[in-house]
């Protein structure tokens, strides 16, 4: 049985990334705020999937995380589902509020490729997690819009440079998916105007993303690195 990593992997997204890789993998999750996710998810999917509490902010949460996975297996697969964002003005924005996102969003990818390149093995699969915000640059997201943007230039560097072990690196970028976060911080009015932006006329869902994100893991995308995929139901 081979092993994966799920950074993020107890809530929205993480979840349905976690639900899908249980069928194949011993999976290890990551979580930080909201511990009562990640026990529920180990109860529900029993003892193919550990939860390690972690801030994944830090080079000391993101090592310990690897290290635990490791634990587990041979680590082939590492998804990172961490991010988060609020809805600053850019005219009012606070070094405080700057350095929270960049840690948050990007910071904390850089370190996820820093282990992920160096410890997944050969052939094996990172996915990392961006949002349609880095191509669309919507208002009041200037710092999410920027750190994801910069997730996803790190990313392709960093295809580059494992190439050679068979190892591809691929980006997902989810539109509006409807998560727990998304509507604790998300004006109704807000939400009903993302569900209408796209070919779809829908909010994503966390399983629409996690299917995106198993064809990136599985055999048939050894060929796919270096890539952005959009996962959007068609937004323009």
């Amino acid at each position: 049985m081979t092993t994966a990593l799920v950074l993020g992997g107890a809530g929205g997204i993480g979840a349905a990334v976690t639900r899908r890789l249980a069928a194949d993998h011993d999976v290890t999750i990551t979580h930080h705020s909201h511990p009562e996710r990640a026990e529920a998810l180990v109860a529900e999917l029993g003892d193919r999937v550990r939860a390690i509490a972690v801030d994944a902010t830090t080079e000391e949460g993101v090592v310990a995380a690897f290290d635990a996975a490791q634990e587990q297996g041979e680590l082939t697969v590492v998804v990172d589902c961490v991010g988060g964002w609020d809805y600053p003005r850019i005219t009012e924005l606070t070094s405080e509020q700057i350095n929270d996102s960049l840690s948050l969003n990007l910071v904390s990818a850089l370190l996820v490729l820093r282990e992920a390149t160096k410890r997944v093995a050969d052939g094996g699969r990172i996915v990392m997690v961006s949002s349609v915000a880095a191509r669309v640059a919507p208002a009041r997201q200037s710092t999410y819009a920027a750190a994801k943007a910069g997730l996803e230039a790190a990313s392709r560097v960093a295809a580059k440079e494992v190439a050679k072990r068979g190892v591809t690196v691929n980006v997902v970028r989810p539109g509006a998916t409807d998560t727990e976060y998304l509507r604790s911080i998300t004006s109704d009015k807000a939400i009903e105007a993302m569900a209408g932006s796209n070919a779809m006329r829908r909010l994503g869902t966390p399983e629409d993303i996690a299917g995106v994100i198993a064809l990136l893991v599985g055999p048939d995308a050894a060929w796919i690195t270096g890539d952005i995929i959009d996962a959007t139901g068609g937004l323009a």
